[in-house]
């Protein structure tokens, strides 16, 4: 997922859509915990606009750095919602399945932009759409892993758990040297290999 080389042009690239990927994620999540009970995500601003408050500075960081980001995590209370712990699971895959979405509509944007933009631009916006769609996918896996301050911790709560507030930020220190090492990638790539194909095509999918 770090590819070969890092470029300046790859970060850049990896910073715009990390933002999108965060603040469609972030909605997403906070979208399906309103719509099960939980007003709470919309009165802490996370369905307003200007979406800001989704973007975690250590997990865009962490994203232009490694390909493998978070988003601020929302504050969800379980007691709210229609069915009870269980929600959280539809809370978390929501979010998922809207970056799978994303990625999936992002990639249209790749032809088009080919034929009606010049050709420099037409070949950047293409380059973006394929980076941003492949980024889609790997952080709709990587976040439904159970662990804080992924999106994937509230499976944790599901189960019964509820991990401590402040451990969010040291474990995401963790997370960003494992997968500046690359072990995020090899843990996650056989799943990706499989889901990947169906959402961006074969082509895509596994360029890196």
């Amino acid at each position: 997922m770090n590819g070969p080389d890092l470029t300046v042009q790859l970060v850049i690239m990896r910073l715009l859509a990390g933002v999108i990927i965060f603040i469609v994620h972030g909605i997403a999540i906070a979208g399906a915990a309103v719509a099960l009970g939980d007003r709470g995500p919309a009165h802490d601003g996370r369905l307003q606009w200007p979406p800001w408050g989704h973007v975690s500075i250590l997990g865009l960081g962490s994203l232009m750095l490694t390909g493998f980001g978070w988003s601020q995590p929302v504050a969800i209370e379980t007691g709210k919602l229609r069915f009870g712990r269980a929600s959280l699971v539809l809370v978390v895959l929501a979010g998922s399945a809207a970056l799978l979405l994303l990625g999936f509509l992002l990639l249209l944007l790749a032809g088009p932009s080919l034929k009606s933009l010049d050709f420099t631009t037409g070949l950047t916006v293409a380059a973006f759409v394929r980076v941003a769609g492949r980024l889609c996918v790997w952080m709709a896996l990587f976040s439904l892993l159970p662990i804080p301050p992924l999106a994937g911790a509230h499976l944790l709560t599901a189960l019964g758990y509820t991990p401590p507030q402040k451990a969010g930020f040291f474990i995401g220190w963790g997370l960003l040297l494992a997968s500046l090492f690359g072990v995020t990638q090899q843990l996650l790539m056989p799943l990706y290999q499989l889901v990947a194909p169906l959402v961006l095509g074969v082509d895509v999918a596994l360029t890196f």
